[in-house]
Formats: C-alpha cells, structure tokens, sequence
C-alpha cells in the first residue's frame, strides 16, 4: 500500500496518467538491444554482401554493434550492472523525466554518466528516502543481501577494483556450440562451461593450480567443497527465490563480520556444528585473522543453531536452506537437524516455513513428508510434532564435542530449556528483503 500510495502521489504532481501512456516498444523482454545498443545502423549495414565478407575476414569489431566482451571490464559489467544493480534517481526532476523518456544509459556508455540515476552503495554519504531501504537490500556493512543486484557487489570486490575481472568472465549470455552441457543446465546461471569450478578463478589465479599449493591456501582437500574457492569467497549470503545465493561480491570469511553485521560466515555455513569460537580460532591459525571477543554462547554452541533460533528472518532462511546443502551434511552430519528444521517450520515467515521443508525433506527418511507451509498454526504444530517424537527416539552416533555444540544431551535428546531461552531471544522486527 505505500508503495501504491507512493506512486499515485508521484503520478498526480507530474501530471502523468500511467494508465494511459502514449508508449513506443521497440523490443519486449531482455532482448539484443539491451546488450548491444541501438541496432539500427548495424541491420542496415550487414544487408550488404561485401560488408559481412569484409567483416568476416577482419580482426576489427563491427563498429556498428556494442559487443560487451570487447569492452573495457568497466563498461563492460555495467552491461549487466544497468539492471542487476541497485539504482535511484537522481531527484524528484529526473524521476519525472524517467516518466518521458525512460532510461537514458545505452551499452558501451558510462552509467555513471546517466542523468536519471545513480548507483545506491550503502555508505554514510547516501541517504535514501525511504529509511528502510537500505536495510532491504544490504547487510549493515554495505554487502549485498538479496538477489538480482550482483553488480553492487561485483565493483566493491578487489578483484574487479585491483583488477580486471568483469560479469562476462564467467558468465555467458549466448550457449556455445560447443558447449556439452543440456541447455537447462546453462540456463540456470547462464554460466560458461567449467566456470561452476575453480576454472573460474584459475583464469586470474594459475598459482593456485596446484595441489600442492591449494591445500596449503585453503587447508581442505583437494576436490572437498572447502577447496572450491567459490564456497570461501562467494558464500551463500544472499536470499532470493526461496533459496540462498552466491555472493558476488568476493570477500573472506570472518567472524568479526558475522558479529557486527549478523551474517553468515563461509565456514559456519558449511560446518553447521561448529561454533564462532572454532571458526576463529582456525583463521587466526591459518591466516592470521585476529580472533573476535565472544560471549558464552558463540563460544560453546554452534553458530547455525544461533541463527536459526535466535536470528531475523532473513538469516533463518539462510539458514534452512543451509541445512539442505548436500556439502554441509557432509562437513556436518544430519542426525542432528531434525527439531532446527522442525522450528524452522514453525517460522512465522512463509518463506522460511517452505524452505526449511524443502530441505527436511532432502534428509534421510523424510523424503516422503507431507507439509503445507500454507496450512495454518495447528497445521504445523502437527506435522512438525509427527516429525520431531519418532527423530527423538532414534539412537544418534556423535561424538561428544558436536554433541553439546547443537545442544544434544548424552541420549541424544535437544537440550530443551537452552534452545527455549534462545528462541525467547528471537529477532522478530519485520524483515522485507527487496529481491
């Protein structure tokens, strides 16, 4: 309703019916002019014969056509950047003008030379009108939390600033004919061929091309998730589509981060049952990572079972879907999941509820589960209660030390009045993450 509100208002003062526009298309959807620019010159260029042959034999780019992959790795991501950005105008005038004329950025230009809008990095120098609208978008250190707005954090990685890596290094917006792959496996991520691998930061890192000398980098074994630079550098804190999204904007792990911004670390979201005090103690000794105060509980009590009882929304999903990632249940086992998932379905939020099933279901046994994360409080107090009574009963094999980290008595059964007294500490402001 604000935002309906908002845009009538908006509507009235610049004299524009939005119902009625007098519109001209000239491509629906995503199409060649979105990447490419105008294309005018180009079509009528290349009906001649002699200029396609011409071009054909010739290392110069038709310089009738934008073609990103040929541009710097600036101008080049923001291609991309010109909608997987977060943007706003410049002011009231150019949000008017946006009304007339659409956006004026054509690919090959500099966005920041746009005169409608500018880029929103979440920094003390802007300020929105919306006071909530940076928490909807960005962790409070200026990462990015929600999908579709990967080229905000693209340029803030050093990668991209101290180098040159752009968005067309590893993704691919047209499937070569080479490519083995199904063509819903490409879909997917629109990822070129081997780029879902370490291929992808060898392009820039072929030190690390050895696996002598990435054991010694990422103290994992070689093909182990924890070696796949991807799930250190680029781990899943970023919600959209009911699921949890690579990051892209390439950063370590940290759990000075994790305390002051409330988002999960690479390691506690791959090692569920280990606490903030065992993933300090690991970078400190491998990297040198100064370790952060704790308080009792991120010393002795596994970092995921805080967030997921104790967090907002936004990290109780990321945690639900962590505990249906198959490289987690490895680092991690899976008979300790069971009531978390079980609580997790009893979120007040649809969409942690539907992600927190999804990912019961992806543990052993519970396949077949029947769940309607639609069906109402009595609903799930049921179906969550025929889940957790059998889980309780079952004998589980775990070793002391993982044990008392997500809470587990020496029989097995969740230590009821410290989960209880963690969940009385729940974060229950309301969470709108812009995806």
């Amino acid at each position: 309703m604000r935002l309906a509100a908002g845009m009538m208002k908006m509507v009235t003062e610049t004299k524009y019916d939005w119902r009625n526009m007098d519109t001209r298309v000239a491509e629906l959807g995503i199409a060649c002019e979105a990447c490419h620019g105008p294309g005018e010159k180009h079509a009528l260029a290349n009906r001649w014969p002699t200029y396609r042959y011409r071009q054909h034999w010739s290392d110069r780019s038709d310089e009738t056509i934008v073609h990103p992959a040929r541009l710097s790795h600036e101008l080049s991501s923001q291609v991309c950047g010109q909608c997987h950005g977060i943007w706003v105008f410049h002011g009231d005038e150019a949000h008017q003008e946006w009304w007339k004329t659409g956006w004026t950025y054509r690919p090959g230009e500099d966005l920041a030379d746009s005169t409608l809008r500018i880029l929103a990095r979440c920094n003390p120098d802007f300020v929105p009108d919306d006071p909530d609208y940076l928490d909807q978008m960005f962790w409070s250190d200026g990462m990015v939390r929600v999908s579709g707005r990967e080229y905000n954090g693209l340029i803030e990685s050093p990668c991209f600033q101290r180098g040159e890596l752009s968005c067309l290094h590893c993704h691919q917006m047209h499937m070569s004919a080479d490519d083995p792959r199904p063509v819903k496996e490409w879909a997917n991520d629109q990822l070129a061929h081997g780029m879902d691998s370490n291929q992808a930061c060898l392009q820039c890192h072929p030190d690390l091309d050895n696996q002598t000398r990435l054991i010694d980098h990422s103290h994992h074994p070689v093909d182990s998730a924890g070696s796949n630079c991807y799930n250190c550098h680029m781990s899943y804190t970023t919600y959209g589509l009911l699921k949890s999204i690579r990051s892209h904007q390439i950063d370590v792990p940290s759990v000075a981060a994790s305390l002051e911004t409330g988002r999960p670390n690479a390691c506690n979201q791959c090692h569920l049952d280990k606490t903030l005090a065992w993933t300090a103690e690991h970078l400190a000794g491998w990297y040198g990572i100064s370790s952060p105060a704790l308080d009792d509980d991120e010393r002795t009590i596994a970092a995921s079972v805080l967030w997921s009882l104790r967090g907002d929304a936004g990290q109780r999903a990321l945690m639900a879907w962590s505990f249906g990632w198959a490289s987690a249940h490895e680092a991690s086992g899976t008979e300790w999941m069971v009531p978390y998932l079980s609580q997790l379905m009893n979120d007040p939020y649809d969409a942690v509820r539907y992600i927190a099933y999804r990912s019961l279901r992806r543990l052993p046994g519970y396949d077949g589960l029947k769940y309607d994360f639609l069906g109402g409080v009595q609903h799930y107090s049921a179906v969550t209660q025929q889940v957790a009574e059998p889980w309780s009963r079952q004998p589980k094999n775990m070793n002391p030390q993982r044990r008392e980290s997500v809470l587990m008595d020496a029989r097995g059964r969740l230590m009821r009045d410290t989960a209880r007294r963690l969940l009385q500490q729940r974060d229950d402001r309301p969470i709108n993450l812009a995806e």
